[in-house]
C-alpha cells in the first residue's frame, strides 16, 4: 500500500496537465450509471461511493445511483458487474477482498479478478482500528496477545463479514502472533458495530471511518492502528507494528473497475472525470475527515496493486489456514 500511495502521489496534482491528453468518450455516459457496492448502506464503501456518485451525476448530467448488492463476501457484487454489458454504465466499488484476498479464500470463485474487469482507479485506503470492549481488562496490544494466548478460542473478535478488510487484518494478526480468538463476521459494518460496542464480541476489527465514533465517545478502547503510519483521524493511536506485533501493516482500500472490454476512452473518461472530483477542496477535506486517504491512481497503477495484493493476502490467507466454502 506504502509502494502504490508514493506512484500515486503525484497523479493528482498532475491530473489537470494530463485532462487535454485524454480523448473524452464521446457522449458518454448518455444514460443513467450505476455503481454496485458489495456491502450494505452504512459502511464506509457505501459512503464513499454516494459521495463521488453525486459528484459524477453532476459532472456528468445524468443520473448515477448506488446499487448496493452485499453477501459472499463481495462475490454477488462482482459477478454483477462481471457480467454486465461492457460500456462503462456499470461501474463496481471493488476493494480489498474482491480484488485482493476472495482467490485464496474461495475455491470456486466464480469470477476472475484480474480477466473479468478493467482497472479504473485506486480511489482511497482507510486505516483500522484494533479495538476491544472497556470490559475487556487489557490495556495494550501485548496484554490483548497474552490473555488471548492463555484462553484459546475464548474471546470472540468481530469484523465486518467475510473477506472484508477487518477479516483479513484478523488473519493477518493470527498469523504474526499466533493468538487464537473465535472470528465472528457480522453482516456488514453496522452490525459490527453493534456488536463490539453490544458486548457481543470483546475484539474487533473496522475501519477509522466506523471505529472512530465509538472510540470518542468512550464506547470502544483503541489498542492499535493497523498500517505503519500514524492517521490523521486517530493521531494518538499507535501502529501494531510498534506495539507487539513486528511487521502488521495493512489498510482497506476502494477502487473503481468495469466489466472487461470497456473501451479505453471510457475508461479514460471515468478516471479523469473521478480524479477531477478528488482534485476539490470540498471532497479532499471531506475524505478526509473521514478517515480515508486520497490516491487517484492511473489504471495502470491499479492493475499492477490488484497483482501485488492478490499474492500477498494469498500468502496471509494460507499461512492462516482460512478457507471459506
Amino acid at each position: 500500500m506504502t509502494r502504490i500511495l508514493r506512484l500515486a502521489s503525484g497523479v493528482l496534482m498532475a491530473a489537470s496537465l494530463m485532462f487535454p491528453a485524454t480523448a473524452p468518450a464521446q457522449g458518454f455516459p448518455d444514460k443513467p450509471v450505476r455503481i454496485v457496492v458489495p456491502f450494505p448502506p452504512g459502511a464506509a464503501t457505501d459512503t464513499l461511493a454516494r459521495l463521488l456518485a453525486q459528484k459524477l451525476g453532476e459532472l456528468w448530467a445524468q443520473p448515477v445511483v448506488v446499487d448496493n448488492k452485499p453477501g459472499a463476501g463481495g462475490i454477488l457484487g462482482a459477478q454483477t458487474v462481471a457480467s454486465a454489458p461492457a460500456n462503462g454504465l456499470t461501474i463496481f466499488m471493488g476493494h480489498i477482498g474482491t480484488h485482493g484476498a476472495n482467490p485464496a479464500l474461495y475455491a470456486k470463485l466464480p469470477y476472475d479478478p484480474v480477466k473479468d474487469f478493467a482497472p479504473v482507479t485506486l480511489l482511497v485506503s482507510i486505516p483500522n482500528l484494533l479495538v476491544v470492549h472497556p470490559s475487556l481488562p487489557v490495556n495494550s496490544v501485548t496484554e490483548l496477545i497474552a490473555l488471548a494466548k492463555s484462553k484459546p478460542g475464548a474471546l470472540n473478535i468481530g469484523s465486518a463479514g467475510i473477506s472484508t478488510s477487518a477479516h483479513l487484518m484478523i488473519a493477518q494478526f493470527r498469523s504474526i502472533t499466533g493468538a487464537e480468538m473465535t472470528h465472528v463476521p457480522f453482516k456488514g459494518a453496522p452490525a459490527a458495530m453493534q456488536g463490539i460496542v453490544g458486548g457481543e464480541v470483546q475484539v474487533a476489527f473496522d475501519t477509522v471511518t466506523s471505529l472512530m465514533p465509538h472510540v470518542r465517545a468512550n464506547r470502544v478502547r483503541a489498542l492499535a492502528i493497523s498500517t505503519k503510519e500514524r492517521s490523521p483521524t486517530a493521531p494518538d493511536v499507535a501502529p501494531l507494528a510498534e506495539v507487539g506485533v513486528p511487521g502488521f501493516d495493512g489498510a482497506t482500500w476502494f477502487a473503481f473497475f468495469v466489466p472487461a472490454g470497456t473501451p479505453r476512452p471510457v475508461i479514460d473518461k471515468i478516471h479523469t472525470d473521478t480524479v477531477r472530483i478528488f482534485q476539490t477542496r470540498e471532497m479532499a477535506d471531506r475524505l478526509l475527515g473521514l478517515g480515508m486517504n486520497v490516491i487517484g491512481s492511473t489504471p495502470e497503477q491499479l492493475a499492477a496493486h490488484v497483482n501485488s495484493e492478490i499474492t500477498r493476502w494469498g500468502r496471509i490467507v494460507k499461512e492462516a489456514n482460512i478457507r471459506v466454502e
